[in-house]
């Protein structure tokens, strides 16, 4: 990532009374930083059993039912242009963390595990009820300032099904689609060819570990931010993706070519 060393990186936390001032900044560098990373924080998934016709359909099944009972707490994004390079304002790069309030950690559907570990990287789950944004009006903004639907902006994620499954279901307020099919063709109109890491990482680099342990083999560094929080996971992805793109290219290409996005375990690119 085409960063100075030294530079200050600021994680933009947005809340619901800034949500539109930020989407404006966005929107205003998304035309010369058109390469979205994204990552997404929620309250963990249940294994779910289920009998289905293919393999793909059986774990789309599961992420399905995951997706409908539960709900967003955290999205990231993290824009850079071709050469790796971050947007500024008011003289620092930025990332944006966008704070969501649907999840109440009293009421809602969640797997322990991984409350404690988004509580340990500093999510604190009362001030997103109070002050964060509500997902349906997220959802609008997205849709507002065209961040979606538009063939200009290339997304980017690392193992991506639940984020863009997550993003589907507030951009459409409606539970996710019955089938595997019918879901992909829903990711493909709102967000056209995703770059996924993780399929890159299992098809050319043939390793099985997570976003910072592959990261850590890139020589990649986490530079702003923890990991477990949306907007330091986005801008690890980007760095990553980055990485890949300078270093790498060459050994992946014609293994892991364009092809039309899916998504189960992961999204193609």
């Amino acid at each position: 990532m085409s960063i100075p060393d030294g530079a200050t990186i600021r994680i933009r936390e947005v809340w619901d009374r800034d949500a539109r001032k930020e989407f404006v900044h966005i929107n205003r560098l998304k035309r010369k930083f058109p390469n979205i990373s994204v990552d997404t924080e929620f309250p963990g998934s249940f294994p779910v059993y289920l009998i289905a016709s293919t393999e793909e359909e059986r774990i789309y099944q599961s992420l399905r039912a995951n997706v409908d009972k539960m709900k967003l707490i955290q999205v990231g994004l993290t824009l850079t242009n071709d050469i790796g390079e971050l947007p500024m304002i008011d003289g620092a790069y930025c990332v944006w963390q966008f704070n969501i309030r649907d999840f109440d950690i009293t009421t809602d559907l969640y797997v322990d595990t991984s409350i404690q570990l988004l509580k340990a990287s500093g999510i604190d789950f009362e001030k997103n009820r109070r002050e964060g944004i509500d997902s349906r009006r997220f959802g609008s903004l997205l849709v507002k300032y065209n961040l979606v639907r538009n063939k200009k902006i290339h997304y980017i994620c690392y193992q991506g099904d639940y984020d863009f499954a997550y993003l589907l279901k507030l951009l459409t307020g409606e539970l996710l689609p019955v089938t595997h099919a019918e879901f992909k063709a829903k990711v493909q109109d709102f967000f056209g060819a995703v770059y996924d890491i993780r399929l890159v990482q299992t098809t050319c680099f043939h390793l099985k570990c997570g976003l910072q342990k592959f990261s850590d083999i890139l020589g990649v560094k986490r530079i702003s931010g923890n990991a477990h929080q949306a907007g330091s996971d986005s801008l690890l992805t980007s760095s990553a993706y980055q990485t890949i793109k300078d270093k790498y290219s060459g050994n992946c290409r014609g293994r892991s070519a364009v092809m039309p996005p899916g998504l189960v375990r992961t999204l193609v690119f």
